[in-house]
């Protein structure tokens, strides 16, 4: 295996702003990068992973949250109104493909099988980091809301998202987790 692709492939995303931000009039000097996004993602999974009880593959757990944008060092942060127009599934195919390319170059199998668990959000794990996702996203619009941006329709999105996911969740304690999280 040869680790150095995939830490230099997360290195780019420190240099790669939210497009989201950007688009709301959110100066790029502010503007929260890919890398300090999956890095919020990862510590509020590290949090739900020390308050959960068992069940839960926290190894997963965090790895997901670690590598769930990585595509985007190659693919750039894709916002979701150019989701909307292009597909879900059309972005989430050049998100796989590209995810297969490193885990092929890096020669770990582990990172396309764990990243195609968390785009097909079949176990809790995938939905429990999607969770994450989504919770990263609403904090910092909030944020950016307290300052005075314009970000009401991500607000807004966010909770829709998240309680939908919610509904996901069998273990109360869990989404009791996440809701004080928020």
């Amino acid at each position: 295996m040869n680790p150095k692709i995939l830490t230099d492939n997360a290195r780019i995303l420190k240099n790669i702003p939210r497009t989201g931000w950007l688009q709301r009039g959110i100066p790029l000097s502010v503007a929260e990068t890919v890398a300090e996004h999956s890095f919020e993602v990862a510590s509020i999974l590290a949090v739900i992973s020390m308050e959960a009880g068992g069940g839960l593959d926290k190894e997963k757990l965090l790895i997901m949250g670690t590598i769930h944008d990585w595509g985007e060092a190659v693919a750039g942060d894709i916002p979701r109104s150019l989701t909307k127009r292009l597909g879900k599934e059309t972005k989430s195919k050049a998100e796989m493909k590209i995810m297969k390319e490193l885990s092929a170059a890096s020669g770990s199998k582990r990172l396309a099988q764990i990243f195609e668990e968390y785009e097909g959000g079949k176990s809790v794990e995938a939905v429990v980091a999607k969770i994450a996702d989504v919770l990263s996203t609403l904090r910092q619009a909030k944020a950016y809301s307290d300052r005075g941006y314009h970000v009401e329709d991500i607000v807004s999105g966010c909770k829709e998202e998240l309680n939908e996911l919610l509904e996901r969740i069998s273990s109360e304690g869990l989404r009791r987790i996440i809701r004080k999280l928020q």
